[in-house]
């Protein structure tokens, strides 16, 4: 052939051709993918699922709910016979509902990719139409948040229409608009939590707009917006709410508040502020400042966090567990000492990589009687567990699994020390257990559909008070539920008798004080929950707190309150500034004679303003109104449910695209692709499909890839047809035309996985495959007249590589318990150790050794290391050619200062007898290894974790040192330290970064190094898009 020049569109093509080979390097993946790192999501146990179809539901379900099930279809028919009337909307097609017996259950659903946190108790998705819940503790609580998963449901539905916008609209509208929309429905004005909320702004004269309320992610949707929606309703009536919602869809919500009420936003948000203080100001007058109601023992200012919740004296007043998120990234067990708030160490969760979380929300800890021990609920093997906990220490001594039991609450230590009692779940119903920790025996103390508790003991060990819903109010044939009241139980006759103190007003958190005659609890008769102390015998009540907010947990029904018997001593939970501290105080010094409140439940420190609502509210109606839409309990029996279909089924289809895909030289092709998945309703099964067409019928690829998660252990299947092609263009100018030179690389795969995961955070990994890599070069001449046009073109293949055929297996453990920022990961630690063998045309070994670790104490500071390995041995000589490429250390991923557009050969060169530019091949190899370290530090982000509370762009800087090595058997490695050695040496960069999350979906780092082996380069500039290691 002529000599050709180089042109610049043959560079580019060099470009392209150097990119579009990473794909093939199978045998050692950049861990760009989720299957590198990560949690583990584990299916424990293997249900078989059961269909119910009802009028408007299709109710997914398991043998072990069987009995709460036929309930849960007659609730969500009412509920839809109520949402239909006040969305004036109707469903096309029955919608899934999928419920799980319990929380832990739900935890393993793949119905939802991702972890779900225990704040979750149920999610409505869009590509199904899919409702997702557990069922609750309390047939209460379970109907209240089914309500509230089913107004999503109508959102959905109502946003998909043509008319709304597409799901889309439903998407882009602030979270305050959709749950605050969806609390309204499912629960009225009559919301004492929402109300200590609000009061706790009016307090405090911060009375935020809707405008900042939707930008700032410290103001919590569900409150804020249950109580805007609530003024809405009240105001203009509640069919102002929906038509607000249609018209939100249309023209976002500040252009719906301006169409529907004639007023901008922060003129509305003015006068629902108005509006709540001329509500609770009133009320607030002679209560006490959270900072004054006893005296205050943990807060933010005292050292522990803003959420400071489950508070648990020990029998003796000197030391008190709380539950905490002082560590910003989970909520832990703390110990403190009462007589100087010091706290003295966490309790922490992730003590052994097998605990998967401490149940926090609706739990607290029990002291053992002698102040050693602390019995907890974790979650562990996808179920709760007992957890015995040596508090001096911080050693668990023992985790005890109830067999039968998959959801575990408030353990209470009997006074002799040999039992426990709890609530435990089964099939989503609760009763009282005892756990006899001498003997393993479990006894069942209730059997009923009534909830049962927060137990705790009287101080012979002769009864238990508890919390339950066996109140007049409570009928299962009508499923009405009423306020939870206090019922006593005799363990030697198992009698339960229940007493109802304040009407209409929740009982929570009973504990019997050190006589034996009186009874310590929390109430909100008038809204404001407090603690108050009664005498059984003659029930001479006293109120022992009177706080402005409220004495309260994360949710109404949380155990917010402790007592000491041995100190007389209280230690309870205040709502204040959007979080909870912890107050001590003796009962002697606070109590006040009260008289009881013949019904709380009209009182206007309940409800949420406007204080008198116009008109008659549709929203509370139907709430009392149990009848309308409730079908008879034998219409929807389990004998009808059909077993489970697992049929896959379209979840999403990519836009299609076909146009011509020309090369530079006027010749067309047919490009372009589109791509499908598909998976069951459980979302067990899943399978994903791709085509894609550039060029002609040699460039058309495909791929696919089924996964089968059902059981722990996960495996999956892909095969693919991809071809790769790269183009390098010249100009023969002895025959005056153009050689376009097509190579073609052709890879044909099938590839196996099988993963086990041993808990959350660790895993094996089993791959395979067999691939064969196929290679096709043609050349075409365009000959061209002098005024560039083509008038002949030639077209020839020329012989290139014989196939490449492989096989290759691999087994690999992995490890992940990092919590990861706005940018890179903060806390904990991450691992892989891995080996694959190689076999075929060429053989070699791949090994994987990636450990990283990041130290954090609470704060915003992190120092994170890193050691990375990764080899090919053995015929690796044979992979320099076939579209095969060592690995290239200057990648940004391995370190920064000597990434491939930093270097301008040759002037960035100090030639050798060896190589015309050492500071650039020395940079490639079949091996490398990698020392990081970074210090982060968060500049923009929340209030809790940066400098800067400035959500919307969080920035991380970092300082940073890397330093790394590349070799292999051609090229060996010379370890010594110099900066102008020509051989194989350590190179090393120092510098700093700038890490930027834009819009939660790209992380942009921009970085200035030094790099060290470079010693004519001076600093370097450069930019990566990925987020930290």
């Amino acid at each position: 052939m002529a000599s050709m020049k180089r042109t610049t569109a043959y560079r580019i093509a060099r470009t392209v051709f150097g990119l579009g080979t990473l794909a093939l390097i199978l045998s050692a993946p950049l861990p760009a993918s989720a299957q590198y790192f990560g949690r583990n999501k584990v299916q424990y146990e293997n249900r078989d699922f059961w269909e119910l179809p009802t009028l408007n539901w299709t109710v997914y379900f398991y043998a072990e709910e069987s009995e709460a099930i036929e309930d849960i279809a007659r609730m969500a028919e009412r509920w839809y016979e109520r949402f239909s009337r006040v969305f004036q909307h109707e469903f096309e097609r029955r919608k899934p509902l999928i419920i799980y017996a319990d929380h832990p259950d739900f935890q393993q659903t793949n119905t939802i990719t991702g972890a779900i946190g225990q704040g979750v108790g149920g999610v409505t998705e869009s590509m199904k139409d899919r409702v997702i819940m557990p069922l609750a503790p309390a047939y209460r609580e379970t109907d209240r948040i089914l309500g509230h998963e089913l107004v999503h449901a109508f959102q959905f539905n109502i946003a998909k229409s043509a008319s709304s916008g597409g799901a889309m609209r439903l998407f882009q509208m602030p979270l305050w608009v959709v749950e605050g929309m969806a609390e309204y429905l499912s629960m009225g004005r009559d919301h004492p939590h929402t109300a200590m909320w609000l009061r706790d702004h009016i307090l405090r004269d911060e009375k935020p707009t809707l405008k900042e309320i939707t930008r700032n992610p410290k103001y919590f949707a569900y409150r804020f917006g249950q109580g805007f929606i609530s003024y809405l309703g009240g105001t203009y009536g509640d069919d102002a709410v929906q038509d607000f919602f249609r018209s939100a869809l249309r023209m976002g919500w500040e252009g719906a508040i301006e169409y529907e009420f004639r007023m901008r936003e922060d003129s509305i948000s003015m006068q629902w502020w108005d509006a709540v203080e001329t509500a609770y100001r009133p009320l607030m007058a002679g209560k006490t400042d959270p900072y004054e109601t006893g005296d205050v023992l943990l807060c933010v200012e005292c050292g522990a966090g803003r959420t400071n919740v489950a508070p648990s004296l020990s029998p003796d007043g000197r030391y008190i567990v709380f539950q905490s998120e002082k560590d910003l990234f989970s909520m832990d067990l703390y110990l403190a000492d009462v007589g100087t708030g010091e706290i003295l160490r966490a309790l922490r969760r992730n003590q052994t990589a097998y605990i998967d979380g401490i149940r926090f929300i609706d739990s607290s800890g029990s002291w053992s009687p002698d102040s050693r021990k602390l019995a907890f609920i974790i979650t562990a093997n996808g179920d709760n567990q007992l957890g015995i906990v040596d508090v001096q220490s911080g050693r668990l001594e023992d985790r005890i699994e109830i067999e039968g039991l998959g959801a575990l609450q408030n353990p209470a230590w009997s006074p002799d020390g040999t039992k426990i009692a709890l609530t435990g779940l089964k099939g989503g119903i609760s009763d009282l257990y005892l756990y006899d920790l001498e003997t393993g025996d479990v006894r069942q103390l209730t059997n009923d559909k009534h909830a049962d508790l927060q137990a705790s003991w009287s101080p012979d060990g002769s009864k238990l008070v508890f919390v339950s819903d066996r109140g007049p109010g409570t009928n299962f044939d009508e499923l009405t539920f009423g306020e939870y009241i206090l019922s006593f139980l005799d363990l030697e006759t198992l009698a339960v008798n229940s007493m109802t103190v304040f009407a209409g007003s929740k009982h929570i958190n009973p504990i019997f004080d050190h006589t034996g005659e009186g009874l310590y609890f929390v109430s909100d008769p008038d809204g404001f929950p407090d603690v108050y102390h009664m005498q059984l015998a003659d029930g001479e009540m006293r109120r022992i707190t009177r706080a402005a907010t409220g004495v309260s947990g994360i949710t109404a029904s949380s155990p917010a309150f402790s007592y000491a018997p041995g100190a007389d001593l209280l230690a309870f939970s205040v709502f204040h500034e959007r979080g909870y501290i912890v107050n001590t105080a003796y009962a002697r010094d606070m109590a006040t004679l009260v008289d009881v409140v013949a019904d709380g439940s009209t009182h206007p420190g309940r409800l949420l303003p406007p204080g008198r609502p116009s008109g008659r509210s549709r929203v509370a109606g139907y709430l009392d109104d149990q009848f309308t839409g409730l079908v008879a309990d034998d219409v929807y029996t389990t004998d009808q449910a059909e077993p489970y279909d697992p049929s896959l089924q379209l979840d999403f289809i990519g836009q299609p695209s076909v146009g011509p895909s020309p090369d530079p030289y006027g010749t067309y092709g047919v490009g372009g692709g589109t791509y499908a998945t598909f998976s069951d309703m459980l979302g067990d099964r899943s399978l994903g499909v791709a085509l894609s067409v550039n060029g002609g019928v040699r460039d058309i690829g495909a791929q696919a890839f089924y996964l089968n998660q059902k059981k722990r252990w996960n495996w999956g299947l892909g095969a693919q047809h991809m071809p790769y092609l790269m183009m390098a263009v010249g100009f023969d100018p002895n025959s005056f035309a153009y050689v376009v030179r097509k190579f073609r690389i052709t890879v044909d795969g099938l590839n196996g996985l099988v993963a086990y995961p041993l808990s959350g955070t660790r895993r094996l990994e089993l791959t395979g495959g067999l691939t064969r890599y196929s290679y096709h070069l043609e050349e075409e001449r365009l000959r061209v007249n002098r005024y560039g046009q083509v008038w002949d073109v030639q077209r020839r293949e020329i012989p290139t590589y014989d196939p490449v055929n492989l096989a290759s297996a691999g087994l690999a453990f992995v490890g992940d318990n990092s919590y990861v920022g706005f940018t890179s990961p903060v806390r904990g630690e991450r691992f892989r150790l891995g080996i694959e063998t190689t076999n075929g045309t060429m053989n070699y070994r791949t090994m994987t050794a990636d450990y990283r670790r990041y130290f954090n104490n609470g704060g915003p500071f992190t120092l994170a290391v890193r050691g990375l390995h990764l080899g090919r041995y053995g015929d690796t000589g044979g992979l320099y050619g076939r579209g095969f490429y060592p690995f290239f250390l200057g990648n940004e991923y391995f370190m920064r200062g000597y990434a491939y557009r930093s270097f301008d050969i040759p002037y960035d060169c100090t030639p050798s007898d060896n190589s015309p530019c050492p500071e650039w091949d020395r940079l490639f190899g079949h091996r490398v290894g990698v020392v990081n370290a970074e210090f982060r530090l968060p500049i923009t982000g929340i209030e809790e974790f940066g400098l800067f509370d400035f959500p919307y762009l969080p920035t991380e800087l970092t300082f940073f040192a890397d330093m790394g090595v590349s070799w292999d058997s051609q090229f060996p490695a010379t370890w010594k330290w110099s900066r102008t050695d020509p051989r194989r040496i350590p190179v090393a960069s120092t510098g700093a970064s700038l890490r930027i999350n834009i819009l939660g979906a790209l992380i942009f780092e921009m970085y200035y190094a030094y790099p060290w082996q470079r010693p004519g380069k001076g600093w370097v500039r450069g930019f990566s898009l990925m987020p930290g290691w």
